[in-house]
């Protein structure tokens, strides 16, 4: 049994649908087809019309086979759903541990940033840089200030002081410590050692020359005194007797 199409398939746009006729050849008779099928099927070639304008009747006849496509079609779809819900759940899950990685990471932050933040203020704030090398690289795990930025009372940064003549390499950076709460405005390093230094708003941590050690007093000993007394005997004379003589 042989099909051919019919003539060229058209397009009903009003109902989305495209008629397709087929013809059928048999021995001394020739049958036709026309069935309406949805969507815009004339860019199909002719097999693929035949096919379909041939499901759709067996379609129309048995009503099981139908169903038998629709169940078909609603596990395919259902499948397919599963898979979406399985790589959601998956990506859901990478999700999850990626945040937890970043709090991990945050986490480890804070403690590096405590560590830093208890080493300057035992050794800058406490005077026991020794090397202005030292100072300059500790400073500089410090962020410079940020125009605009409020600082909240505790914060430390640093600033760039141009002006600054270095005196062991400990650089241009200086290192700040709000004691309130403080919005830098891009002011200067000596701007900061004007009001808000003289009114305890902030305080600054400039690298000072290390201290000569103290020289030894010298303690001038104290003359040796004798204590042994020299006693000088008295010698007791033996007194005159004046003798008168007889007369």
């Amino acid at each position: 049994m042989t099909y051919k199409l019919t003539g060229s398939p058209i397009l009903k746009g009003e109902k989305n649908v495209t008629i397709v006729t087929i013809e059928k050849e048999e021995p001394g008779r020739y049958s036709y087809e026309r069935v309406e099928l949805p969507g815009n099927r004339t860019n199909d070639n002719e097999e693929v019309l035949i096919q379909a304008v041939l499901d759709f009747i067996r379609t129309e006849l048995d009503p099981t086979n139908a169903i038998v496509q629709a169940q078909a079609k609603l596990q395919e779809t259902q499948a397919k759903l599963e898979q979406t819900e399985q790589k959601l759940a998956e990506t859901e899950q990478k999700a999850t541990q990626t945040e937890a990685k970043q709090n991990d990471l945050e986490a480890l932050a804070n403690r590096i940033n405590k560590v830093v933040r208890v080493m300057a203020q035992d050794s800058i704030m406490g005077d026991k840089v020794s090397y202005g090398t030292t100072y300059k690289e500790m400073v500089e795990l410090f962020p410079l200030a940020e125009v605009g930025k409020v600082y909240e009372p505790g914060a430390i940064f640093a600033v760039e002081d141009p002006s600054h003549v270095e005196i062991n390499g400990e650089g241009k950076r200086i290192l700040i410590q709000t004691n309130q709460s403080f919005t830098y405005q891009g002011e200067t390093f000596a701007q900061l050692e004007g009001t808000p230094y003289q009114n305890g708003v902030l305080a600054t941590w400039k690298f000072g020359a290390p201290k000569a050690p103290d020289e030894p007093t010298t303690v001038a000993p104290a003359a040796a005194v004798s204590t042994t007394a020299t006693v000088t005997p008295t010698v007791s004379e033996p007194s005159a007797t004046t003798v008168t003589p007889n007369q």
